[in-house]
């Protein structure tokens, strides 16, 4: 078979989400496959490098694009770094407080949070934010503050109360950032946000570009909505089974849960590996 260039998400497409944060033993040994058979594999995922645990590292993909298309990898070698201004990012935390938001900061090599956000009211027991703070502080990963010096970031995750205006919020962000919409849960909503032009969906055409890879021979596999530019670059798409319906319309082929061998089924329906 000709060689072909696959995209995978994170959470829910290899990560199960059920709680126990497993990766199945055939989607190991799908990935396995697909590289021995000379097929290209990359992790596409909305969270930088730093925010990649071991456990998906030791699959062997042949790079990352991270971020959202921020910046990507390709054998340890560093293609696209995209940087935002210091002074750019001091004003995005002015912005982001007066509009009442908890952020996760995020770069490359570190996180970011605003303690200034921490114990204020209506965020004090936001708890979706503050243990997401503390499991991205794990195993040594460096946490920056956003009153310190140096501070910086690529991109950012952000709670909102939805009864918080969100206007000026937006009116800041035209022309500077690209807003992803994850839905609300409970009292708070969530944004993803991203430097303008860049996307999941981005960093797949730029390797495209960068191997000369024809389009056709572009897969692309994930789950949620943050999935929908990567899945709509790609030539042939792939949801998860349990993926919400708008990105089950949005696809080419729809498979099985990732509890139920899914992956490993999408690329076998694809011929990408061989059926057992």
């Amino acid at each position: 078979m000709e060689r072909s260039i696959l995209f995978f998400d994170i959470d829910g497409t290899i990560l199960t989400e059920d709680g126990t944060r497993r990766i199945p033993d055939s989607t190991r040994e799908a990935i396995a496959e697909a590289g021995k058979r000379g097929h290209l594999t990359f992790i596409n995922t909305g969270r930088v490098y730093l925010n990649i645990e071991p456990m998906i590292r030791e699959l062997g993909f042949d790079g990352y694009v991270c971020g959202c298309g921020t910046n990507i990898y390709y054998h340890g070698k560093e293609l696209l770094r995209n940087r935002i201004s210091k002074e750019l990012c001091r004003e995005t935390v002015e912005v982001t407080r007066a509009c009442n938001m908890a952020v996760l900061y995020e770069a490359a090599e570190l996180n970011g949070f605003d303690s200034v956000a921490w114990n204020k009211e209506p965020l004090r027991d936001l708890t979706a934010w503050k243990e997401l703070i503390a499991y991205f502080s794990q195993n040594g990963r460096p946490m920056i503050e956003a009153e310190e010096t140096d501070f910086y970031f690529d991109k950012f995750t952000a709670w909102y109360p939805i009864e918080q205006d969100m206007r000026p919020f937006h009116a800041f962000l035209a022309g500077r950032f690209d807003c992803i919409d994850r839905g609300t849960e409970g009292n708070y909503g969530m944004y993803e946000v991203v430097p303008r032009g860049f996307s999941k969906g981005t960093g797949i055409q730029f390797l495209l570009d960068y191997f000369k890879m024809p389009y056709d021979n572009s897969y692309a596999f994930g789950d949620s909505t943050n999935d929908l530019p990567m899945l709509e670059c790609a030539a042939h798409s792939v949801a998860m089974g349990g993926s919400p319906q708008i990105v089950k319309e949005a696809v080419e082929f729809v498979t099985k849960p990732i509890e139920e061998d899914g992956l490993a089924y999408a690329m076998q329906h694809y011929h990408l590996i061989e059926r057992e």
